[in-house]
């Protein structure tokens, strides 16, 4: 039942252009991958998956889907600065907001925001083909459960274009 859902969720996403990837979660010391080495949230084999077909020939139970930044930039924030900058974006930009870490993602057209604006405050930058970030709704044990705060639906499947905002409240 929850490969299902998983499986439906990432053809959601390649039906609307965002490409996905199998991404392996170790729990408890043991990871999907079968390897018994991993820590840390990983590719199963950093493939870009961009069709429906790819997404029903690919997975398999166990895997979550990671979200590869090739046609958008992912700046992941503190909450200092990511639940002001959310207050101001309002409903125009899909963000997610990881429970544990307090840590929001914001999924922006690509070049928004250049890594050096994001290291003074804390955040790091998400972008280009290698890059990627658990899709919300992926549980890792640091983190807890991913969860969309603005659905990506609501903005149409488009990042947000930058504006003041994160000239705003980006500063050190």
């Amino acid at each position: 039942m929850r490969e299902a859902k998983v499986r439906a969720k990432a053809i959601e996403y390649v039906d609307h252009g965002w490409p996905v990837a199998r991404l392996a979660v170790p729990r408890h010391a043991l990871c999907p991958c079968r390897l018994r080495t991993c820590v840390d949230p990983h590719l199963l084999d950093g493939v870009p998956i961009d069709t429906a077909a790819g997404v029903a020939n690919a997975w398999s139970d166990g895997f979550e889907i990671a979200l590869l930044t090739s046609r958008f930039d992912v700046i992941e924030l503190p909450a200092a600065f990511g639940a002001p900058l959310h207050h101001q974006l309002k409903m125009t930009c899909p963000t997610a907001i990881a429970p544990r870490t307090r840590r929001w993602s914001f999924f922006l057209t690509p070049f928004s925001v250049p890594a050096s604006q994001l290291d003074p405050v804390g955040g790091v930058l998400r972008s280009g083909p290698n890059a990627w970030v658990p899709a919300p709704g992926t549980y890792t044990e640091p983190t807890g459960r991913t969860r969309w705060l603005v659905p990506p639906y609501l903005t149409n499947w488009h990042p947000h274009t930058r504006t003041d905002p994160f000239n705003t409240i980006l500063r050190p």
